[in-house]
């Protein structure tokens, strides 16, 4: 099977291609107004049509009170036809390479349900404890589900409560 995955920058990203990839995660996560802006996507194509997309932002966020650079994954998606094929793992695989090699941080942080969590498990994201808060419309928020992070250098993560420093991805 053809498959193609590319890492877009989001300001240079085709108007169409941009329009169809909100309008997709609006559909899977609610109004993209709500969520961190991406930086960049990845988007895995199989035979030439859209299959999954997912969002790469560079961030900092406080961790007990220490600045920490991160590579944000939001919006992770896979079409209902090519689920159970590996697309996502393909394209959060080839997203920690490029947070790691071009964005040059430690490790990759994203949000997510408890049932989606094995996923990213299986892939080396771990789940890590304490609470994880966000700031929308000038209103203090903790994060009800999973937060995970994935190291990609020799660095432990730090101890404590996660503040995203604005919206949440």
């Amino acid at each position: 099977m053809n498959q193609r995955i590319r890492l877009l920058p989001a300001v240079e990203t085709d108007p169409a291609l941009a329009k169809e990839l909100r309008e997709w995660f609006e559909e899977e996560f609610g109004p993209a107004d709500r969520w961190g802006a991406p930086d960049y996507y990845a988007i895995l194509s199989l035979e030439e049509q859209l299959a999954g997309r997912l969002a790469i932002l560079d961030r900092e966020v406080s961790v007990g009170g220490a600045i920490v650079k991160v590579g944000g994954i939001g919006g992770v998606a896979t079409k209902p036809q090519f689920r159970h094929r590996g697309v996502a793992s393909a394209m959060l695989s080839r997203a920690a390479e490029f947070m790691k090699r071009d964005l040059g941080v430690e490790f990759g942080l994203l949000l997510c349900r408890h049932e989606v969590s094995p996923v990213y498990a299986k892939l080396g994201w771990i789940g890590v404890p304490g609470s994880t808060t966000f700031s929308r419309s000038g209103t203090t928020a903790t994060y009800p589900h999973d937060t995970m992070i994935l190291a990609l250098a020799e660095k432990a993560w730090p101890s404590g409560p996660i503040d995203m420093l604005g919206l949440p991805w």
